[in-house]
């Protein structure tokens, strides 16, 4: 019959106590941050719209008013489109033994061009090009909206400090 080591045993188990009281704290940590941030993107609605139009996007979200590019404090973003959208093109004659060269390939070509520049608050600028399809139009003008509400609320608050 086998017989455990006290001695290891009771350190195993101060290791694992260890270890689950580390977990305990890191999620209490967790919990508070996202409550913290819970509650202030709901004093802050426009970052939450921010985050929603930059979802699968390469614009900047925001946690807390800053992005991983700057402070959206003291920033301000526009949206220049330029007539960007998706036109509906005969291209070149596409020729072939299945269609005895009689067809042509229809398709949707880029027609104009939109861009987001952003200034944030620390003095960087960036432009985003934007693809022109509808969606992603949409958004980009919902983003800065968004932008530029939050910049002026946080600007707000500040001047109210």
């Amino acid at each position: 019959m086998l017989k455990r080591d006290p001695e290891q045993a009771a350190q195993r188990q101060a290791q694992q106590d260890e270890q689950r009281r580390e977990r305990e704290e890191w999620a209490a940590r967790q919990k508070a941050e996202n409550d913290a941030l819970t509650s202030w993107r709901t004093a802050h609605p426009a970052e939450k719209a921010l985050n929603a139009a930059c979802m699968l996007r390469p614009w900047p979200g925001s946690k807390f008013g800053e992005t991983p590019r700057g402070p959206i404090l003291g920033g301000h973003a526009e949206f220049i489109d330029a007539g960007a959208h998706k036109a509906s093109t005969a291209t070149r004659p596409v020729g072939g033994v299945a269609t005895d060269g009689a067809s042509h390939v229809a398709g949707l070509k880029d027609k104009g061009s939109a861009v987001i520049n952003v200034t944030f608050g620390n003095g960087a600028v960036h432009t985003y090009n934007v693809t022109p399809e509808n969606t992603t139009l949409r958004m980009a003008s919902q983003y800065v909206t968004a932008f530029n509400a939050l910049a002026t609320q946080l600007a707000d608050e500040a001047a109210q400090r």
